[in-house]
């Protein structure tokens, strides 16, 4: 809370010393009247909607893939190659691909986020299941433990630290590539297009006005979404 509002101050220093940058006050004031047309949360709630497909489809992915590694040698050594690939494939150039393979349709929106995400998931979740104890694993076998039990009692305490930080670098992630692709792939609707149209037609308060619903919703994302199920699912402790 203290880092926001050094931004404050920041923002006040930036307006007087800058040529594009609106005041606080301005920007502030509309704030209403941009929050209560519809079609803001329209375009919020398409952009939400490819994140949260996106991030779904990485999440799922990347839990097979980590599975797959840990269980067996030669495919996880397979998967390996394309899960470092995916991780050292700048967010950008994922965009670019997506709109060049996709045409700008809904899929390549979707697509990127998981294909950008989808490698931080298995690689926390590989590391998570490799550090799981052999033994309590082997002897939930010997006295045929369910699977979900020993997911629940076995594996799940061992990954869960490693699925919250996994998911954190994903969340942010998907968060970056979607504007990106967006933009490069003219979408319609979503952030990306009005980013993009705040800055070529130089309206500055549409400019400040969505970076600041960008930003309330990341954060919202990151603090009162995934913190508070970490605390939740970490109670216990």
């Amino acid at each position: 809370m203290l880092g926001l509002l050094l931004l404050i101050p920041l923002w006040f220093l930036a307006y007087q010393n800058a040529t594009f940058i609106e005041s606080p006050v301005v920007v502030i004031r509309e704030l209403p009247r941009f929050l209560s047309d519809p079609e803001t949360w329209t375009n919020i709630g398409i952009t939400l909607g490819r994140v949260v497909a996106g991030l779904l489809l990485g999440v799922v992915a990347g839990f097979i893939a980590a599975f797959v590694m840990v269980r067996s040698k030669f495919l996880g050594n397979v998967l390996s190659y394309y899960v470092f690939a995916a991780l050292r494939t700048p967010s950008a150039i994922a965009a670019i691909l997506a709109v060049a393979f996709f045409k700008g349709a809904e899929a390549g929106y979707v697509l990127v986020v998981a294909f950008i995400t989808f490698p931080y998931m298995a690689m926390g979740l590989r590391d998570g299941l490799s550090s799981a104890d052999q033994d309590l694993d082997e002897m939930s076998q010997v006295y045929h433990l369910g699977l979900i039990a020993r997911i629940r009692h076995i594996w799940a305490p061992f990954i869960a630290p490693f699925i919250f930080a996994a998911l954190r670098n994903a969340h942010a992630l998907a968060w970056k590539v979607i504007v990106v692709a967006e933009i490069f792939g003219t979408a319609r609707a979503g952030f990306g297009p009005k980013f993009k149209h705040g800055v070529d037609y130089m309206i500055m308060i549409d400019v400040h006005l969505w970076l600041l619903v960008f930003m309330a919703i990341v954060l919202f994302a990151e603090y009162g979404l995934i913190r508070t199920a970490e605390k939740y699912v970490f109670r216990w402790r």
